[in-house]
């Protein structure tokens, strides 16, 4: 199985809102989506546009007032590390993995991403993604991202799926 680069890190913040302000300010990153995190619903999380086809997503509490753990796993570290794989590798990731001796979950599929979560020797938590619909080669992944997310808005739903993928992908290959 090869992986095709990063996907993104995912970042665990204090501060949603200043975290975003300060990647923007001291890297030129632009804020593609801010949704709900699927996981915890005391938390957002905004995937930022770091150049080329490259993300970071940061987690952070709805309320900034809330105070998150300064201990592992807590304030200033990273969630996990996702790695990016196409979707033909991703169809037999499971099984390769199991076939290698390397212990991951299923695939989960959420909105427009199929996950595979597995450790690394040192518990880091690593995750395969791959996109439910590919967009084609020439199309950029942050164009369609940002496209996706403004018919997401557009509809008022609180998260990206596939539909608004498909959709964003058709509009801009029209």
């Amino acid at each position: 199985m090869q992986a095709l680069g990063l996907g993104y890190p995912a970042i665990i913040v204090k501060n949603v809102e200043e975290s975003i302000a300060f990647y923007q300010r001291a890297f030129g990153m632009e804020l593609l989506a801010l949704e709900p995190n699927r996981d915890d619903s005391e938390s957002v999380q905004a995937l930022l546009h770091a150049g080329n086809d490259t993300f970071v997503l940061l987690i952070g509490p709805r309320d900034p007032n809330l105070k998150l753990a300064d201990a592992s796993l807590g304030v200033g570290s990273m969630q996990y590390l996702a790695l990016k794989v196409s979707g033909e590798v991703m169809d037999r990731a499971f099984h390769e993995m199991s076939q290698s001796g390397v212990r991951g979950s299923e695939e989960i599929r959420r909105g427009y991403e199929r996950l595979i979560f597995l450790e690394d020797p040192n518990g880091v938590l690593v995750i395969l993604t791959a996109w439910t619909t590919e967009p084609p080669a020439a199309l950029s992944h942050a164009d369609v991202l940002r496209r996706a997310a403004a018919l997401r808005e557009a509809e008022q739903a609180p998260f990206i799926e596939d539909h608004h993928l498909q959709r964003a992908i058709a509009e801009l290959t029209a």
